[in-house]
């Protein structure tokens, strides 16, 4: 009993964590691909409580939330590259949940078996007489889960990252202890023995404790590093050196894969508005750490541009080429080319 209470516990805070996140206006795809993430969750502990409590009285639904592990480690790697890239999802980061799509085909019939089957389906898996489905099933959640659990880790890592991620870091750890205590627990049940996986589902509702205790002390956590606010312009709350860096690359990359810069009509205010970053900071990293002004920097991109086209031997004029490269004129092209 008191298993189910911590885990119903955990998932009502996981929902109501999902709910700030879908309505946080700060870096709003990464928050609202963690807002999935924990819905998923929440979800997978009330059907712990279900298996727990009532599956033998109504074995109708048993199954129905067994899938959802093997979402969890394509929720969090797109989740921390989204906190740091700030693009937003894309129809192409939905290959990351095909291992999902692909064991719900293959062992999908199952949801449809009656209760009885399902009882007898369950007897058969403690049996260990579940079939090479089933087993293919479990294969693939761990080696999903472990396997995007260190990919992730491995790319917090590579970031240029403040001590006010710390609070990511201790995620992303717990995360790794929790999946490799999964594949323990699954192949080497004999040597660490976990009864019906009681361990692994406290651990994640320590996962969702860790994280609403870390949003009421440092509601800023759902924003990267970059965007933390240094108060007045420049003065004393100057943004460090580290930040700029940090910043500063990661607004050339938004830039080099957005193409924003196309749009001739572009400004401080809706490029800070479009990538999220402040155009408080977007302007003290432009004028402090690269010395150059918002209307030079785009003009960079936009001359790159204009001479790779040229190079390609294209047919169009210069002029056209350069208009569409974002020069809103002539004179304006002419003048930032000589430049």
């Amino acid at each position: 009993m008191i298993f189910s209470l911590i885990y119903f516990a955990a998932a009502l805070q996981g929902f109501l964590l999902s709910l700030t996140l879908w309505l946080h206006k700060r870096n709003v795809s990464a928050n609202h691909i963690l807002a999935c993430w924990l819905v998923c969750l929440s979800i997978d502990l009330l059907g712990q409580i279900y298996y727990q409590q009532a599956y033998r009285e109504y074995p109708q639904f048993i199954g129905l939330t067994n899938f959802l592990p093997l979402t969890y480690g394509s929720f969090l790697f797109l989740f921390v590259k989204s906190l740091f890239s700030r693009l937003p999802f894309c129809r192409r980061d939905l290959l990351h949940f095909l291992p999902f799509v692909l064991m719900l085909l293959l062992i999908g019939d199952y949801l449809l078996l009656s209760g009885q089957e399902k009882l007898q389906l369950v007897e058969d898996i403690s049996a260990g007489k579940a079939g090479w489905r089933m087993d293919l099933v479990d294969w693939a959640m761990n080696l999903a889960g472990v396997g995007y659990a260190f990919i992730t880790f491995w790319f917090f890592r590579r970031q240029v990252v403040a001590s006010g991620l710390m609070w990511l870091r201790i995620m992303l750890t717990i995360n790794c202890v929790i999946w490799a205590f999964v594949c323990l627990s699954c192949f080497f049940p004999e040597q660490l023995p976990i009864k019906d996986n009681q361990f692994i589902y406290l651990l994640s509702s320590l996962f969702i404790y860790i994280l609403g205790y870390f949003s009421l002390k440092t509601p800023e956590i759902f924003s990267p590093a970059t965007e933390k606010e240094s108060g007045p312009k420049y003065g004393d709350n100057r943004l460090s050196d580290d930040l700029r860096e940090q910043l500063s690359s990661a607004l050339v990359t938004y830039l080099q894969e957005s193409e924003i810069w196309k749009d001739n009509q572009l400004s401080l205010n809706q490029l800070a508005e479009k990538s999220g970053f402040s155009a408080h900071h977007i302007s003290q990293v432009l004028n402090d750490h690269l010395g150059k002004s918002f209307n030079d920097f785009l003009a960079e991109f936009r001359i790159q541009a204009v001479c790779a086209q040229l190079l390609s031997e294209s047919d169009k004029s210069i002029l056209d080429i350069a208009m569409e490269c974002g020069f809103s004129s002539k004179s304006s092209f002419n003048a930032s080319f000589k430049k």
